[in-house]
């Protein structure tokens, strides 16, 4: 690696934590992007005190500045510090290759100041950094000093964290040292003026005044400070016998989490050599009471600050030590080998090198109190620590260790806010859990209070954090908090998120495990949640592999595959699983979803005012989610995950898919540089989440397996798709789906508007279809299937549709289209089949029926005696009879609900969705209101009538509570509750008969967060 090094100065934009994108932009002088002092002093750097070189103290290289100072001295760097306010970006700059610069306005991040310190003493003094021209200052900030090793500076230029107004022709930087004593100081990694994401910078003590960025995300990382600051409130009681044998039980039920049984009898003297291996790379060797060892870093701090050196990760990280990869990673292995040898010779050694990490990890700045600059994603970083040093809790109470090591560990999981359960992440009130808290931190923060030494204050410890797990971080969480939501969805980024949502069921449910059968056992309710949402991840797995289909894709939009650990955790809180057979609606992520066991799952994806069609990212992410959710409707059968992915994922898509006809979906034809992701930036937030301003998406779920989900959508403003508007249902009886669509129309001339049934890859051009029971195999092929009589498709995956009426366009073609990330073009053999709206249409509609795992015998047999009857189909109602349930279905659209004349249902009051099942002399009805009503209006709407796009973690609903909707259901006929055979979870009344009289009974049902209720009626 280069020992100085210089740049003509490149830009980086940090998109969340998920990618860096990095382009040049040409200046007339070169700067210094990192100065690490391996080339000697610099020119222009000077003190009063002594300046020397130490090559025994460094964070990277081979040495590092030493500063031995006394009151009042001061350390001067006279050179181009580089700061500039942040500058609009070209759309050649970002490498967004999607960015639409005229719309997707994408700035530079904000320029922070970088260095390295160790301080040879903790001390209550700080110290004064200067920046300005020559004597003249522009602005300063202080610096705590109360620590003893290394520590970060990370404080950006101008986003009120310094005093002062920063300036672009800054050309000093002044040290200024405590007015009185005396000591040493090590700087190494100084960057005068790097990148520095704002929205990741957080309070320390050492930095106390800096203000987390205003987004509403949970921010973990950030909340070290106030939560070290809250105290306990549980009083302090004597220990029992009962308690001291529960924390046995404890320890007892902890260990076999990362001790393994199969491990241990695989273990052999043997294995010594790789660990010795390992620890010997640290460099650790001790001079009295010094300690001294390679630079121990979080690998961000190199390859995310100084971005601009343009190294790969690995280059940046030549020489160095990673977090986890190297010291959590050996912590934890000489843990684990210290319980699995007998051997007391080689267990002294283990014990001998263990310390001598902690004590170098300490040193290094992993240590109470580290303010560690842009330390986002820590839980995925130190979550070998606190296991480590639970398991080795008896050898540091021998070396005297213990308390520091509890010390670290509290301070690192925030512990403390265990202490407060009306509130989470510094707002009162809130319920919620990070995801990447829960997979990464949550059992480890039990793990802090475990490893104490049996007392008074241990018990209270374990006590507050068990209540804080029930009440706080197993709670629902509101609109777009984290993690559980009421409909049994996981959430990270403000959407559903298998992955991390995994990922965080499953650090719940070991949580849950370790502390049942135990007076801290935690709540029934709080089981029931980890439950719930263990159930519905493991009902949206399909196939062998137990993984997603294109309905559940984000981000990547890879088909995400459950890890073999996640297999039990319905076991692990004292549940079982069976397939599901029947329907679920998932209002907070807008999927429905039907089910018969492992046969096959029918998906159908929309959204919402509340929730986000997609998150879009740049160049390596997918470029064309524009019409993912505009009614996504599928099947996964168990040897092909849905129709657009190869299987068993061996790939993400299909070469040539026609991104505009997702199977199920209605779309606008656009230009595919129209389609194309636009990804910009909003207050520091990049990324592409646009919400409708349609708050009517969600549906009703029954006891007996049928189904509605309902889409009332409008196209967003940033792609001129405003005029874009419709009304979609779905109706789910049995393996067959009920597709209607009204009130489609456009006001874009230029293109056309469909809406497709399907589109299948061709294994073979002569993989076969058949079409009105006639087996179509010519390739290729071209064919429009009038309106003059209902038709019917098996399409070559064994997916039917019936088609009533309207006309069909149907192809067998080679396609010739962007690849995923629109860098260029691939080809592929494809069958289609959609409905042609015409240009700019005004109140366009369909309907067809698709009826999973289809025999042709089954179609026929439908096509002459169709089991469904449409009863209403216009702009107020679509209303369905399934006969093969003697149930009525109801999507009602108009605002003020809707009269009916047949059937059972007299009038509904507002718009909702409910399904009328009649059971002999008993009626069974199943109601929901699709709205999550969180909040009123149109945030994003401006005066002149358009909508903006907002920056997805600041939106001031972010945590608002779903409110309660009453709708209120007349039937006609005398009737009475029997029956409560479906609560409604989250709602404070249940349904109730409110009047009945003149033959007419009104029933009100109080809805929530979307979710359904469902009674059983008598007659009166």
């Amino acid at each position: 690696m280069p020992l100085q090094i210089y740049r003509i100065l490149l830009i980086a934009l940090g998109a969340v934590t998920l990618t860096l994108l990095s382009f040049a932009g040409a200046i007339s002088q070169t700067d210094k992007i990192m100065e690490s002092f391996e080339n000697g002093i610099p020119e222009g750097l000077d003190a009063t005190g002594s300046l020397t070189l130490d090559n025994q103290r460094m964070k990277h290289g081979e040495q590092s500045l030493r500063w031995d100072w006394r009151g009042n001295d001061r350390l001067t760097f006279d050179t181009r510090i580089g700061y500039r306010k942040q500058r609009l970006l070209t759309e050649q700059d970002t490498g967004l290759e999607h960015t639409d610069s005229a719309t997707g306005k994408v700035y530079e991040p904000p320029r922070g100041f970088f260095v390295w310190i160790y301080n040879d003493q903790p001390r209550q003094q700080r110290i004064r950094i200067e920046f300005g021209r020559e004597d003249e200052v522009d602005c300063w900030f202080d610096y705590n000093l109360d620590f003893k090793g290394w520590r970060t500076i990370a404080v950006n230029y101008d986003r009120g964290n310094m005093m002062g107004v920063p300036r672009e022709d800054m050309t000093r930087m002044t040290i200024n040292a405590p007015n009185t004593g005396s000591g040493i100081f090590f700087f190494d990694v100084l960057g005068l003026s790097i990148p520095m994401n704002a929205r990741t910078i957080g309070p320390n003590p050492q930095l106390p005044h800096i203000d987390p960025h205003a987004r509403l995300v949970t921010q973990y990382e950030h909340n070290l400070l106030p939560a070290s600051q809250l105290t306990p409130t549980y009083p302090i009681e004597a220990l029992d016998a009962q308690t001291i044998a529960d924390f046995r039980r404890l320890e007892e039920q902890a260990a076999p989490y990362w001790l393994s049984e199969s491990e241990q009898a695989k273990w052999s003297e043997s294995k010594m050599e790789a660990i010795e291996k390992r620890y010997a790379e640290f460099g650790i060797v001790r001079e009295g009471d010094q300690i001294f060892g390679r630079p121990l870093v979080k690998d961000n701090v190199m390859f995310e600050y100084f971005v601009e050196l343009e190294l790969s990760r690995e280059e940046a990280m030549e020489g160095l030590m990673s977090w986890r990869y190297d010291f959590g990673d050996v912590l934890l292995s000489i843990a684990r080998a210290w319980h699995y040898t007998t051997s007391a010779q080689i267990k002294a050694r283990l014990e001998e090198m263990f310390i001598n990490l902690f004590d170098y990890g300490v040193d290094q700045g992993f240590d109470y109190g580290a303010g560690l600059g842009w330390i986002h994603h820590y839980s995925y970083e130190i979550r070998e620590v606190a296991p480590a040093m639970f398991l080795m809790r008896d050898p540091l109470q021998r070396h005297g260790r213990l308390d520091k090591a509890i010390e670290v560990c509290k301070w690192f999981h925030a512990f403390n806010q265990v202490y407060r359960t009306d509130m989470a992440y510094g707002w009162e009130g809130r319920k919620a859990c990070d995801a990447d808290d829960m997979q990464g931190l949550l059992t480890s923060r039990l793990l802090c209070a475990m490893m104490m030494p049996d007392s008074p204050e241990k018990a209270r410890d374990i006590k507050h954090f068990s209540s804080y797990f029930s009440d706080v971080a197993t709670a629902y969480a509101n609109a777009l908090d984290e993690t559980f939501k009421p409909d049994g969805t996981v959430f990270h980024h403000a959407g559903h998120a298998y992955g991390y949502g995994g990922r965080g069921i499953y650090g719940s449910a070991r949580t849950y495990d370790i502390l049942k059968d135990t007076q801290f056992e935690a709540s029934e309710d709080s089981r029931k949640r980890i439950a719930k949402v263990a159930q519905t991840y493991y009902d949206g797995l399909f196939t062998e592999e137990r993984m997603t289909s294109k309905a559940f894709a984000s981000i990547r939009f890879s088909n995400y595959k459950s890890a073999d650990s996640f297999k039990s955790m319905l076991e692990m809180v004292g549940e079982s699983y069976e397939p599901l057979d029947g329907f679920r609606m998932l209002p907070y992520t807008c999927v429905g979803l039907k089910r018969q066991k492992n046969d096959w799952m029918i998906t159908a994806r929309a959204h919402s005012k509340y929730v986000y069609p997609f998150e879009s990212w740049g160049k390596s992410f997918f470029a064309f989610p524009l019409f993912i959710a505009n009614g996504y409707l599928d099947v996964s059968y168990p040897d092909s995950l849905d129709s657009l992915s190869p299987s068993m994922g061996k790939a993400i898509w299909y070469d040539g898919i026609d991104w505009c006809r997702w199977p199920g979906a209605t779309t606008v034809r656009l230009p595919y540089d129209q389609l194309a992701t636009r990804v910009g930036q909003v207050r520091d937030e990049g990324g592409e989440y646009l919400f409708s301003d349609q708050a009517f998406s969600g549906g009703v779920e029954t006891s007996y397996g049928c189904g509605i989900q309902v889409f009332q959508f409008k196209g967003h403003d940033k792609y001129g798709l405003e005029s874009f508007t419709g009304k979609k249902s779905w109706f789910f009886v049995g393996n067959k789906v009920v597709c209607l669509g009204s009130d489609i129309r456009s006001d874009i001339a230029e293109y056309p508007v469909e809406t497709t049934l399907f589109q299948c890859s061709l294994t073979a051009k002569d993989d076969p279809i058949t079409v009105n029971g006639e087996e179509i195999v010519q390739f290729p092929h071209e064919q429009l299937l009038k309106a003059e009589k209902p038709q019917w498709i098996i399409d070559n995956r064994g997916t039917g549709y019936y088609v009533p009426n309207g006309d069909v366009y149907l192809n067998r073609i080679e396609q010739t289209n962007p690849d995923p990330q629109h860098q260029g073009e691939v080809s592929g053999d494809f069958v289609s089949a959609w409905f042609d709206h015409g240009n700019a249409p005004k109140g366009a509609e369909y309907e067809y029926v698709l009826i999973a795992d289809a025999s042709e015998a089954e179609m026929k047999a439908f096509a002459e005696e169709p089991t469904i009857e449409i009863l209403q189909h216009d702009s107020t109602a679509h209303v369905v009879a399934l006969n093969e349930e003697d149930a009525t279905a109801y999507a009602v659209y108009s605002e003020h609900g809707a009269s009916f004349d047949k059937g059972a249902v007299s009038a509904v009051d507002k718009q909702s969705t409910f399904i009328v099942k009649e059971e002999g002399n008993q009626l069974r009805l199943s109601v929901a209101d699709p709205d999550l009503n969180i909040y009123d209006g149109q945030e994003d709407l401006l005066p002149d009538g358009t909508r903006t796009e907002l920056s997805i973690y600041e939106r001031e609903w972010f945590f608002w509570p779903s409110r309660p909707n009453l709708v209120r259901i007349t039937l006609k006929g005398d009737w009475q509750i029997a029956e409560l055979t479906q609560p409604m979870e989250t709602a404070e009344h249940q349904p109730k008969v409110i009047a009945a009289e003149n033959g007419f009974t009104v029933i009100e049902f109080e809805c929530r967060d979307g979710l359904s209720a469902e009674v059983l009626l008598n007659r009166s």
